[in-house]
């Protein structure tokens, strides 16, 4: 499952979607948005791994 690189990237991405719901925003538009929102697999797996000091 994918997650969001922080909390403002979810909440950017529900009003780019609701434009794109609107008309407003083109599928393009939103398809770049999206890369740019979500974590990166890396980053998703070195949160989920625990720190080792």
């Amino acid at each position: 499952m994918k997650q969001y690189r922080d909390e403002i990237a979810m909440v950017c991405h529900e009003i780019v979607k609701d434009g794109y719901s609107a008309g407003l925003v083109s599928e393009e538009e939103l398809r770049e948005f999206e890369d740019d929102c979500f974590a990166e697999e890396s980053e998703e797996a070195a949160e989920a791994l625990p720190v080792v000091a």
